[in-house]
């Protein structure tokens, strides 16, 4: 809290550093964040320890929270790490709170290139954690400034958007005008207030 200066609370999710570890489609593995965020073709990802434990901080914040916001952020190398702890995995999946996944407004070079939103989801699904999450937040905002020479993509909304779809599919313009790789922060709070608010007023 003191390094990064922020006015809420950051807490560790294991009380000791993890390695990244990925495996490619041509069966080749990598070790070590920097590393897998440029590779291409990543089919999963593990940590080691494997059986390192939560901080109780983390799994208490989690069991006392309203709402539980995953993302957004680097798939593989930033939202699935933490994920993957056995124990912060379980308290999502226990948590009474609403979880809302924020998809990525663009794809990533390297580790998410080509992707669109069911890409995402199922590689959650293949780890273990789309389980954890009751509502999908995606951009549907006007196409927004690219910067000059990023090799990324918007990601496409290519996923079921029935209101009977689990997990349920909300759509907000989210996109930071100015850069069409970035959230717009101000908009995103709002989305993500409205959403919770809208699960208030169906819950008895």
């Amino acid at each position: 809290n003191r390094v990064l200066a922020v006015s809420g609370q950051v807490v560790p999710a294991a009380p000791l550093p993890l390695t990244l570890h990925a495996e490619l489609a041509d069966g080749s593995r990598l070790h070590g964040q920097s590393r897998i965020a440029r590779a291409r073709g990543v089919t999963r990802v593990w940590i080691t320890p494997a059986d390192v434990h939560a901080t109780a901080e983390a799994t208490e914040a989690i069991g006392a929270a309203d709402l539980v916001v995953l993302g957004p952020g680097s798939l593989y190398t930033s939202l699935l790490p933490s994920l993957l702890i056995p124990e912060i995995r379980a308290a999502l999946l226990a948590s009474p709170a609403l979880r809302v996944y924020v998809a990525n407004v663009a794809t990533q070079q390297g580790e998410t290139e080509g992707f669109g939103l069911a890409d995402h989801l199922a590689a959650l699904a293949a780890h273990g954690t789309l389980g954890a999450v009751d509502v999908v937040l995606a951009n549907d905002g006007p196409p927004a400034r690219a910067p000059e020479g990023w090799p990324a993509h918007p990601v496409a909304v290519d996923i079921d958007p029935s209101p009977d779809a689990r997990p349920h599919l909300v759509l907000a313009d989210v996109v930071d005008p100015a850069n069409g790789h970035h959230h717009d922060p101000a908009r995103l709070a709002a989305a993500l207030m409205g959403v919770l608010a809208s699960r208030t007023a169906t819950v008895p």
